[in-house]
């Protein structure tokens, strides 16, 4: 694979990235076309042989809320090869070549909506997030409508920072929800498949937007579907009008449909369950360990230092102990020889999911995720 090159696609070569793209994803080619020229489109890149393009992705850039700090991740989508030239490395080659881009561009973290989970795994992504997929009735909410006060309203491009606030101030806290601004929640929140979706924010009697909901109409086998977009709400009450007004829709669906995180106890509010499915979601990777410790913010209740021994042999750049000590609320990183004892070992893509607080360090011990003969240590890691 000496003649390869990666590099950022050339205008010339657009047409026949929208074909790959729609063969890989099983997509119209006119709907490739269209996200291509009007949608958030990242940095187009290619991997050639001959000159030839054999494979593609897009990196976009991104901004990630962590839960206590904002940092920049890139994220890559669009990855595909043409049939003709699969099972020959080339997405491997393709994906290093970004991952080290994006390094170099100040980026620490890279995620990603995997096709197959374990293809990105042998490359260092774990998965960070899971969702639930809620179904159910209408019906099933219609305890709420006796709790009704303030008001919806009908919400546009007009009403964008309001929906942002309430979006910025509900998941704040998390880790994984992307910073938006204007023209992402204009061509991807707002609208679907080129038409405009259904937005409606809940004010309370002062006129504070509290909460809001954005969906659309979609035509099932088994009836009309509500299919929400987003559900978000600042407080309980908030949420309380929100299912209200879902239950307002009984004569004119038979089913509303919404995604929410995995921890967020829905069933627990309603007298009958609503159908629940779970399902893996995004992988994160860390570009760059040394990096995204030293960037990440830490509750200041956790005090100490440990070593940390991290396996990267795909991106080796990161394979190596580091000295991680917590004060404050941040840590200072240090790379230690390779040779230095740790604390704690594990791979790039237990740490991933350490970082982003889908597992807990103590039951990814207990699971055998991760060495940590040191108790101390092992409770330090879990106070982070």
């Amino acid at each position: 694979m000496n003649d390869l090159t990666y590099r950022p696609l050339s205008e010339a070569d657009r047409p026949l990235f929208a074909t790959n793209d729609a063969h890989a994803f099983v997509m119209d080619l006119v709907d490739v076309e269209y996200w291509l020229a009007n949608n958030l489109v990242g940095d187009l890149r290619g991997l050639y042989t001959g000159g030839q393009l054999v494979a593609q992705l897009v990196i976009i850039p991104f901004t990630v809320m962590t839960g206590g700090v904002d940092l920049p991740l890139g994220g890559i989508a669009g990855v595909a090869t043409p049939p003709e030239h699969r099972r020959r490395g080339y997405v491997e080659q393709m994906l290093l070549a970004a991952c080290r881009e994006m390094r170099e561009r100040g980026m620490a973290l890279c995620m990603l909506h995997p096709f197959k989970a374990s293809f990105y795994r042998q490359f260092g992504w774990g998965t960070c997030q899971e969702r639930r997929l809620y179904s159910g009735s209408p019906e099933l909410f219609r305890g709420f409508l006796k709790q009704q006060r303030g008001q919806f309203v009908p919400a546009g491009e007009g009403d964008i920072a309001e929906l942002n606030a309430i979006y910025t101030g509900a998941l704040r806290g998390r880790f994984g929800p992307l910073v938006r601004d204007e023209a992402w929640w204009k061509k991807d929140v707002l609208v679907y498949n080129k038409k405009p979706r259904y937005a409606y924010i809940w004010r309370d009697e002062s006129g504070r937007g509290r909460s809001y909901v954005v969906y659309r109409w979609d035509k099932r086998a088994d009836g009309l579907a509500m299919s929400i977009r987003e559900i978000v709400a600042l407080d309980p009450e908030a949420r309380t009008q929100l299912f209200a007004f879902l239950a307002n829709h009984d004569s004119q669906c038979s089913q509303v449909r919404f995604l929410a995180p995995a921890d967020a106890p829905v069933n627990l509010l309603l007298p009958n369950p609503l159908k629940c499915e779970v399902e893996p979601y995004f992988m994160l990777r860390l570009l760059d360990v040394a990096k995204a410790l030293a960037d990440y913010r830490y509750p200041r209740e956790a005090n100490g230092t440990l070593s940390l021994a991290v396996r990267d042999s795909w991106l080796a750049e990161n394979q190596g102990v580091y000295r991680i000590e917590v004060a404050d609320g941040a840590a200072q990183v240090t790379r230690l020889a390779d040779t230095a004892e740790a604390d704690i070992t594990c791979d790039v893509a237990v740490l991933a999911q350490l970082y982003s607080r889908y597992a807990r360090p103590r039951t990814a011990a207990a699971f055998g995720l991760l060495e940590a003969p040191d108790r101390a240590a092992l409770a330090l890691l879990e106070a982070m």
